[in-house]
């Protein structure tokens, strides 16, 4: 009788899912992390009638938790990446609803402490075992890393990634455990500044609609 050893599966049969998943051995490795030293300024845009430090736990962004348990905050390094990733959602779209702009405004959010961020872009990818995907694909994975990350025996305050609108911009997903190390600043509205919101419509060339 001839054995055979059992054929192991290509990636192509493996659910995507699965292939991009965290390594078995995650919670051994060591996380790129990225001390962001205290000052450091982000931006994040919201809802005008909403405070602008948000921790969310609804699931429905990319790196929210999948159990619901801790809440996240979006951010962004720049008001230009937290304009593409709040307002240019609709890919595509070649118009902005002036009634959406309306309703949002844009705030400066300060580090008042060390904050500890895992790099999930650049070469912090292979170091993870993560790809692009992570922050470019299905929010379901994204939130199982997001989970992974969280309760990694390092306890980083979050993360950071490529917006997914403009890769040339950094976002950040900042766990709640953070959120005694931020304080927030003057909140302006985005039809407020005309001259910057401007040069937003004419950097992404899209108009007011």
């Amino acid at each position: 009788m001839r054995w055979y050893a059992p054929q192991q599966p290509s990636a192509s049969t493996v659910p995507r899912r699965r292939r991009h998943s965290p390594p078995r051995d995650f919670a051994d490795r060591d996380l790129p992390l990225d001390t962001v030293p205290t000052g450091t300024s982000f931006v994040r845009i919201h809802r005008s009638d909403a405070g602008p430090l948000c921790f969310g736990t609804s699931g429905g962004n990319r790196f929210d938790d999948p159990k619901r348990i801790y809440g996240v905050c979006y951010l962004a390094l720049t008001l230009e990446g937290a304009f593409a990733e709040t307002c240019l959602r609709a890919v595509g779209a070649q118009f902005v609803a002036t009634s959406y702009l309306r309703a949002r405004a844009f705030t400066t959010i300060r580090a008042t402490g060390l904050l500890r961020l895992v790099a999930a872009h650049g070469s912090g990818l292979a170091r993870t075992g993560a790809t692009s995907i992570v922050s470019g694909g299905e929010h379901t994975l994204a939130q199982i890393w997001s989970r992974a990350i969280h309760d990694h025996p390092s306890s980083p305050d979050g993360l950071l990634y490529r917006a997914n609108h403009e890769h040339g911009e950094i976002c950040a997903a900042l766990f709640e455990r953070s959120a005694d190390r931020l304080n927030f600043g003057q909140t302006v509205g985005l039809l407020a500044d005309r001259a910057r919101l401007s040069a937003l419509l004419d950097r992404y060339k899209v108009g007011l609609g």
